[in-house]
């Protein structure tokens, strides 16, 4: 009897072992996966500033960027609060496609024509299963604010490539500007979701 629960115990402990060194390698291998994500990112928006572009050809790179290392799908649910359930299909994917463009103007207009911006990673951390947070200082040269806290909230599902799902600048988030905005832009018009897809369709026109 004492061997048998002897034998128990050691298999019991052998296999939490080996359970934890399994969790930690993959929560490991997902914050590496992560800050290497960043520094591609890094990396192809300096290949944009350092080519000569037209508006029209950065603003395409740009959105590349945009769809290559950003989960929209997350981003457009999560911006719009409630009111994404109450959106037909279709209208989820023209906010989808919509809110995908508006960012990628955003981007291209603020860091388009800054030249050798930077990345200096800190930490990457995983926050539960899911989620990865890279943080660290984005050196930007010759503006008013040379260094610039970031950091990039990675979603990090077992069977697909970690997805950027938020920006947060200085501690403002971009994900939850947007969500506000958006909301707001909901709410005074009644509650009706195409209101909001009118309202970044303008935008972008402009």
């Amino acid at each position: 009897m004492f061997s048998y629960l002897k034998l128990l115990i050691i298999l019991f402990f052998t296999f939490f072992l080996n359970f934890t060194l399994i969790s930690n390698t993959s929560l490991a291998s997902k914050t590496e996966n992560a800050s290497s994500i960043v520094h591609k990112l890094i990396e192809r928006i300096h290949s944009i500033q350092e080519t000569k572009y037209t508006e029209e050809e950065k603003r395409t790179e740009f959105l590349q960027i945009i769809q290559t290392f950003f989960d929209m799908n997350i981003i457009a649910k999560a911006s719009t609060g409630p009111y994404w359930r109450t959106a037909t299909s279709n209208e989820k994917k023209r906010y989808t496609e919509l809110i995908t463009e508006l960012i990628a103007d955003v981007t291209a207009s603020q860091l388009g024509d800054i030249s050798k911006i930077e990345f200096q990673l800190q930490s990457s951390t995983p926050k539960g299963d899911k989620m990865v947070i890279v943080s660290g200082e984005l050196l930007v040269p010759n503006q008013s604010k040379s260094k610039i806290n970031v950091n990039w909230r990675f979603s990090t599902p077992d069977s697909d490539v970690p997805k950027i799902i938020d920006v947060e600048f200085e501690n403002i988030s971009m994900l939850v500007a947007q969500k506000e905005e958006s909301v707001a832009i909901i709410r005074k018009n009644g509650g009706v979701f195409s209101a909001l897809i009118t309202a970044i369709e303008e935008k972008l026109r402009k």
